[in-house]
């Protein structure tokens, strides 16, 4: 069987603390596949063992977590074997799952894990759940938003909320992630925080009405190069932090850039608008959790790439736009056919952004399918795309998760 990091499906779902902020990732795989997408059926034990070394010693966390924590399920023989000590305890949380077969043996191991420094959580936690037994063990306590009644929920948080971090799972919406809080959840799971908090005909506020405008002027003005520069340059923050980031070392200049028209020609037109046009969504974004622009960011270059592996090079800007701009609503806070209604895009753009059909569409739907661990989705998407050898496919999420942690430790 061919173990190649190639083969290896690892995405990844952040955790997020009260303040929207980054905590952790959960990792999260899929069995390795063989052509044209006929999944086989791996060993639970070598599957996890796959997640735990190919993330530490292929993607490299740096990558795929931006160094923070990761949380990786373990099965009892995984366990058993003790790999895990092979790894830094500051950066592994070892997750039991709610299937784990509880035995003497593995208690041993588990207190073993414990002194050792590993940081332990128990998922999918129930009041009726196997896993009791290791509580006296257990840092997390994991709790499914969708699956757990509320009234469980209530009393879970008042027995184990004063002895283990509770982490809320599965959180979709933005009432459930308040109520979570309410309760006293320390971390959140869920893509609740990528959600609009109203679909109503909310005002947006004047400071992101701004930059709003600014997005609409620097797609409207097609490629005249002259007015690009003085929209830009129109805008102190924007033309401040373009400067900025164009002198980082993620474009690796040589000669300082001092004007955005000195940018205007070191990048083109087209790279003149992408790269403002990240900026204008990083001030559009900046009172929402920073994963929003990470996720946008890896979005954006997944999307560029696999036009690329499509056949599609030359529209690999308009699918880079697609990613960038495919959570825009959660950012403003309006409805998707409001924002796109006042954006001068193509239409293949739109009908990506609006899920409907058109060239781009399902590859945005790989896209989020990958980020989330829906396998089976990305399967059919892939398929609609024309892409049957998955095989690329881990490649370029890795390459689109450099790309974006490159971005961000610029600072923009």
């Amino acid at each position: 069987m061919d173990t190649s990091v190639s083969q290896i499906f690892i995405a990844r779902q952040p955790i997020l603390d009260r303040k929207g902020q980054t905590y952790a990732y959960e990792l999260l795989y899929r069995e390795t596949p063989e052509n044209r997408f006929i999944l086989i059926e791996l060993d639970e034990d070598l599957a996890s063992r796959y997640v735990l070394v190919h993330s530490f010693l292929h993607f490299g966390l740096n990558r795929i977590a931006f160094g923070r924590r990761v949380f990786i399920n373990f099965t009892a023989n995984l366990l058993l074997s003790r790999v895990l000590f092979a790894f830094p305890p500051e950066r592994l949380v070892v997750e039991l799952l709610e299937t784990i077969q509880v035995s003497d043996s593995l208690l041993t191991v588990v207190r073993e894990v414990r002194e050792k420094g590993y940081s332990i959580a128990l998922d999918d936690f129930r009041e009726d759940s196997a896993l009791r037994v290791f509580l006296p063990y257990a840092d997390f306590v994991k709790i499914d938003f969708r699956e757990t009644p509320p009234e469980e929920i209530e009393r879970l948080v008042k027995e184990l909320g004063d002895t283990h971090r509770l982490v809320a799972e599965k959180v979709e919406t933005q009432e459930e992630f308040e109520w979570a809080v309410s309760l006293g959840f320390r971390y959140f799971q869920g893509f609740y925080f990528a959600r609009p908090q109203v679909l109503s005909s909310r005002e947006m506020p004047v400071s992101k009405f701004h930059y709003f405008r600014l997005l609409k002027f620097l797609y409207g003005v097609g490629d005249q190069l002259e007015e690009i520069v003085q929209i830009i340059s129109s805008d102190a923050v924007l033309s401040l932090r373009l400067l900025k980031f164009i002198n980082s070392a993620f474009f690796g200049l040589l000669a300082k850039v001092k004007s955005v028209k000195h940018a205007a020609v070191l990048l083109g037109i087209q790279g003149l608008k992408k790269w403002a046009s990240l900026i204008t969504l990083h001030i559009l974004a900046a009172d929402r959790p920073p994963e929003l622009v990470i996720n946008s960011l890896v979005r954006a270059r997944f999307m560029e790439l696999l036009a690329e592996k499509l056949g599609l090079r030359e529209d690999g800007e308009e699918a880079f736009t697609v990613g960038l701009l495919s959570l825009l609503e959660a950012m403003l806070d309006q409805p998707m056919e409001e924002i796109v209604k006042d954006l001068p895009l193509e239409d293949s753009i739109k009908e990506a952004l609006l899920d409907r059909p058109g060239p781009f569409t399902p590859l945005l739907r790989m896209v989020v399918a990958y980020e989330r661990g829906e396998w089976a989705a990305l399967q059919e998407e892939a398929r609609r795309a024309g892409l049957f050898d998955d095989s690329v496919l881990p490649r370029l999420y890795s390459e689109a998760l450099s790309f974006a942690h490159r971005v961000m430790s610029t600072g923009l």
